[in-house]
């Protein structure tokens, strides 16, 4: 007896084998998303913390010590502080400034370092 087609177990095995690709090609994607979200707060974060380091630096009136504030970017507050501390030359001070989307910055999306002149 001669048939044309496939058998169940052929079939049934093809079914097996495009299942398990699209299971892997539906992960990936997810994984992809994930990893473009996470770039996109660093990206925002540094964006603002280049532009508070801006500010710091066209300020005349910073002292050494902390300094803190909050910026919306990009539909998103974000925190940051500002360490100002002095340097051995007496003329340059060190602006370590971390940025991060809690008050408390238990964890930064961005962290600079900046010299100022006195």
């Amino acid at each position: 007896m001669n048939q044309k087609g496939f058998t169940l177990l052929e079939v049934m095995l093809a079914l097996l084998v495009v299942s398990v690709g699209l299971v892997a090609l539906v992960q990936s994607a997810q994984h992809g998303a994930n990893t473009t979200e996470i770039y996109q707060k660093k990206t925002a974060a540094y964006h603002v913390a280049d532009q508070v380091m801006l500010q710091l630096y066209q300020r005349s009136d910073l002292q050494v010590g902390t300094h803190q504030g909050q910026e919306l970017f990009a539909g998103r507050d974000f925190y940051w502080r500002a360490e100002l501390s002095q340097t051995d030359n007496v003329n340059i001070n060190r602006i370590d400034l971390t940025v991060g989307l809690n008050r408390q910055l238990d964890y930064f999306e961005a962290q600079l370092t900046g010299f100022k002149r006195r």
